[in-house]
């Protein structure tokens, strides 16, 4: 049986992201570009990611492969302030090698406008199966430092403006279960089931979760149920002449407003 040859360039990099426009375009005009080597000191994340959302433990075989093989695929990296280098695709294979002791990893600069930069960078984060909360960080980036609005990044991820704005939530989840999603415990769907609910209600969810005792659709049954119970549950408003009690919350939020307005005239 003839050994399989290992592609050591792009070109597996233009063949998986041929399907996304800037993606494609970039590697391809990349694929006789000159690789260079570069020291590890000199190399820096691109501010959309954050290299605590990536659970290095979940790449084992990657890992294994750059301790055996070496890098098959440089990192596609673009110049940066201070004489740095930032990396645009190749960030599990920079943090797996910074753990494995590299000193110098395989680069190949790309001149992008800024605009592509981010595109680029979207496009491939969008395609990976990594932690969600990977694309949380980056919407997020993209929003609170160049200006992008739910729209703007609908339209470059190729995700609905439904499904940008559920990523973005996931931003407010307690700490505890942001880890539950890095390291893969706790799914995107499962997450945002959690959203919104009293943190002692997710601590108990997720214990449940862990143990395999709860589908989505048991987490969304009580949620409903939990909400539905708060927007029963009785207001009692005070100033300082009068008591009013409510039905529900829903209702103190509607009319409070009006009856207060009426008391200061």
């Amino acid at each position: 049986m003839p050994k399989r040859t290992r592609r050591t360039d792009l070109s597996a990099l233009v063949e998986k992201y041929q399907g996304l426009s800037i993606v494609s375009e970039i590697e391809h005009n990349l694929l006789s570009a000159n690789r260079s080597k570069h020291n590890i000191e000199d190399l820096i994340l691109n501010d959309l990611y954050d290299e605590k959302n990536y659970c290095l433990e979940k790449y084992q075989g990657l890992k294994d492969s750059l301790k055996d093989d070496g890098f098959l695929v440089p990192l596609i990296i673009v110049e940066s302030k201070e004489n740095k280098f930032e990396i645009i695709n190749g960030v599990k294979r920079y943090l797996l090698a910074k753990e494995l002791g590299y000193k110098e990893m395989p680069c190949v600069l790309a001149e992008l406008s800024i605009e592509r930069k981010l595109a680029y960078i979207i496009q491939n984060i969008c395609s990976e199966g990594d932690c969600p909360l990977v694309k949380t960080k980056a919407f997020l980036t993209l929003e609170e430092q160049y200006g992008y609005s739910d729209m703007d990044i609908s339209k470059i991820s190729s995700l609905s403006l439904n499904q940008v704005r559920n990523i973005k939530r996931l931003s407010s989840l307690p700490e505890f279960l942001k880890e539950g999603v890095r390291d893969f415990t706790l799914s995107y769907s499962e997450a945002r089931a959690l959203l919104n609910l009293p943190e002692t209600k997710q601590h108990e969810l997720y214990d449940q979760i862990k143990m395999g005792m709860l589908s989505v659709r048991d987490l969304e049954k009580i949620k409903r149920q939990h909400i539905g119970r708060l927007k029963k549950r009785k207001v009692t408003l005070r100033n300082k002449r009068v008591t009013i009690t409510f039905a529900s919350v829903e209702e103190a939020k509607k009319f409070y407003p009006m009856i207060e307005k009426e008391f200061s005239d």
